[in-house]
This record gives structure tokens, C-alpha cells and sequence, in this order.
């Protein structure tokens, strides 16, 4: 029992060790180039011409080395100063401030991967001041935006936002047009368009009262629930359906209904039925 205690401690140590090594790799700079090197760095900067440099150490003297920017696919820093302190000034309220600083962060950081993420709370900052058509003009900007892996996330919720926007001032046709582009990404990107798309279908159901968009709607969420049930989103996934088929006088509300009293007890939208 010892000796297996033993090898059960040094396994589960040798996975710690190896998470923590993960964890660190993934907090580093790194640069991705055209060629599919991966360069893992200290610290990577921009030149003044729009070209990177970057260290492979923080020690005095160590050189700094440059890459063209037509050599890179794209790059990535941890989150910068500037852009902790615009997202304090977000949860402020000091929403001119915010949208002015993550402006800024934008143009400084935007090609150090932060573009998706600083345009997508400058829009929340707009939209808080009741500037939404100036924040769907930010978010238009990233319509053609190349992600990373270390962006992915940040530029779906920005797609969802904007097509949140579009369902607001009725530009139905431009909001499902871009909920498919989502599809053909990562899982977290396809958990985001399938919310989009029955969000804005809802919402043009509700200004028509058609029962066909109701319908595409619980099956967006559906998939969600289905398909993704471990997303941190399966559960408001499993509520929408609920609700949608309830609208729709459908029977099969009851399923999503026991299913998220089986699957998701502890979530708020469990208490909501």
C-alpha cells in the first residue's frame, strides 16, 4: 500500500509539475510565424516601423532580435498594464474613460494579439453610454480579424456582441450572416454563434411572431445544450430551449426542463424554472 501511495503521489506530482509548466508556457510572449515556427519569448515589442523585436531573456545585456512583420502570423503578450487599468476604469463606470483608453490599447496593442478583446470593451463602454452605433462600427473592424489561439475566445464574444447589436436595431440578415461565419471555428466560437444565431432569431420572432424563427432558435440552443454540455453556457443553453419550446406550446419544454434539474441543479437557471 505504501509503495503504491507512493507512485500515486509521484504521479500526481509529475502532473502538477507538468500543468504548472503548461500554465507557464502559455503566459509567455510568443510569435507565430508564416512558416509555422513558434517562438517563445521573454518579452516581444513593436517597432516603430510595425516590424516585432524580441528577447529570449530579461537579463542585462541580452540581445534583442527583429522579425519583419510579413513573417509573422500573429503574436501574443500577456495582458498589459495599460489595459488592467482601462478595464478598472470599466468597472468603474467611467465609461467615456474606458472607451478612451481601450482605444488606445487597441492601436498599441492590437498587433500584440489585445485588439479582439480592447475593441470588444471599448464597444461595451459605447454601448453603457448609449452609443451602440458607434460601437458597432468598432466591432465591425474585426469582421476580417485573423485569430490566434490565444484570442479565439475574446474575438467570438466580440461577434456575439455585435450581432446582439444588429438584433437590437433589427439588421436581421447581417447578424445570421455573421453567426455563420462563428461556425467554422473552435468549440468556444461555435458555443457563441449558436447563442447569436438564437438570440437574434428570438428577437426577430418576437417582432414578427414567427413560429419557423422560434423554431430555428430552440434549435440553435439545443445544439448547445446537446453538443456542448460541459460549456459554462450549457446550462442557460438548456433554460432557452425550455423557454422556447414553452412559447411555442411544444411538450418537449419538459425534457429540457428535467434536464436541467439532473444536469445543472446548482445553476440559476435551475431556480428560475
Amino acid at each position: 500500500m505504501k509503495k503504491l501511495m507512493t507512485l500515486l503521489t509521484g504521479g500526481l506530482l509529475l502532473a502538477a509539475v507538468q500543468l504548472a509548466a503548461q500554465t507557464a508556457a502559455a503566459a509567455k510572449p510568443v510569435i507565430m510565424t508564416t512558416d509555422g515556427e513558434e517562438i517563445r519569448a521573454a518579452l516581444v515589442e513593436l517597432t516603430q516601423s510595425g516590424d516585432f523585436r524580441y528577447a529570449e531573456s530579461l537579463k542585462d545585456g541580452s540581445p534583442k532580435l527583429s522579425i519583419r512583420k510579413n513573417r509573422v502570423k500573429w503574436a501574443w503578450i500577456p495582458k498589459p498594464e495599460e489595459i488592467t487599468t482601462a478595464d478598472k476604469l470599466l468597472g468603474s463606470k467611467k465609461y467615456d474613460e474606458a472607451a478612451t483608453a481601450f482605444a488606445a490599447a487597441a492601436k498599441s496593442f492590437g498587433p500584440l494579439g489585445w485588439e479582439p478583446y480592447s475593441k470588444l470593451r471599448q464597444a461595451e463602454a459605447l454601448d453603457a453610454q448609449g452609443k451602440q452605433s458607434e460601437a458597432i462600427k468598432v466591432l465591425e473592424t474585426l469582421k476580417d480579424y485573423k485569430s490566434s489561439p490565444r484570442n479565439e475566445a475574446d474575438l467570438s464574444a466580440a461577434y456575439e456582441l455585435l450581432i446582439k447589436f444588429y438584433g437590437n436595431i433589427k439588421a436581421w440578415d447581417k447578424g445570421l450572416e455573421l453567426s455563420k461565419k462563428l461556425m467554422y471555428a473552435g468549440d468556444a466560437a461555435a458555443v457563441s454563434a449558436l447563442f447569436a444565431r438564437g438570440d437574434i432569431l428570438s428577437a426577430r420572432a418576437s417582432e414578427t411572431n414567427s413560429q419557423d424563427d422560434r423554431r430555428d432558435a430552440f434549435n440553435a440552443y439545443a445544439q448547445i445544450s446537446l453538443l456542448f454540455p460541459k460549456s459554462s453556457r450549457a446550462a442557460e443553453a438548456t433554460f432557452r430551449a425550455y423557454q422556447t419550446l414553452t412559447v411555442l406550446n411544444d411538450a418537449r419544454a419538459k425534457i429540457f426542463a428535467d434536464m436541467l434539474k439532473r444536469d445543472y441543479p446548482k445553476s440559476d437557471y435551475a431556480k428560475q424554472l
